[in-house]
């Protein structure tokens, strides 16, 4: 981000928001504070200026090495991973990355966003999100199915393209829950788990992993 990351404070403050058990004044303050802490962030890292600051970053690593080459991203940056994922930039011929990963990603155009998908893509969702709601999901794994559909009628052995619901779970349940919490370290375990498995699946035999 370039130096321009939000307070941490904002973190608490969504949590608040967020939080069913907190009374209406307290998470109406804290909306309005998350607010003022993170319209300056949305504006300096809108997708105009953060995403080619992005493939900028990958082009470099791309023309570095010649190990396959994973992404992953979570709220702001599982957007990013998702427009990676659509292939459209390359060196020499060649995406940016070999394969994307994401937990609540934000900021989607549905459809459009998921319908140009074509490197291997793997999403994480929270039942509780109330960025990407179910409907939403719904979307997403409709278009992936369909997807893999036509890769199995072209011959290919495996699909591309899967997205998980993680009951329970709330916006940023990936990389922002109390580990304290039993449950919401759970949530947090079963993505973690299945990035890894997931990177594991699509490099396996191929050496190390940038």
């Amino acid at each position: 981000m370039d130096g321009n990351a939000a307070d941490l404070s904002a973190l608490g403050h969504m949590n608040t928001v967020t939080d069913a058990n907190a009374s209406y004044l307290n998470r109406t303050f804290s909306a309005v504070r998350a607010l003022s802490l993170f319209l300056p962030w949305v504006y300096y890292n809108r997708v105009s200026i953060s995403y080619p600051r992005i493939i900028q970053f990958f082009t470099a690593l791309r023309q570095s090495t010649n190990l396959p080459i994973g992404a992953a991203g979570f709220c702001w940056g599982g957007r990013h991973v998702i427009a990676l994922s659509h292939g459209n930039e390359t060196v020499n011929g060649q995406p940016l990355i070999d394969v994307g990963y994401t937990a609540h990603p934000s900021n989607l155009s549905l459809p459009a966003d998921i319908e140009k998908v074509e490197l291997p893509l793997a999403i994480d969702q929270g039942s509780a999100d109330f960025v990407l709601n179910m409907a939403g999901v719904k979307t997403i794994r409709g278009i992936f199915e369909r997807k893999n559909g036509e890769l199995r009628e072209e011959g290919k052995e495996r699909p591309r393209f899967e997205i998980k619901v993680v009951d329970g779970a709330k916006h940023g349940f990936a990389v922002r829950c109390d580990m304290d919490n039993g449950e919401e370290a759970a949530q947090e375990q079963i993505a973690e788990t299945h990035a890894v498995e997931w990177f594991g699946k699509w490099f396996a035999g191929t050496g190390s992993t940038t």
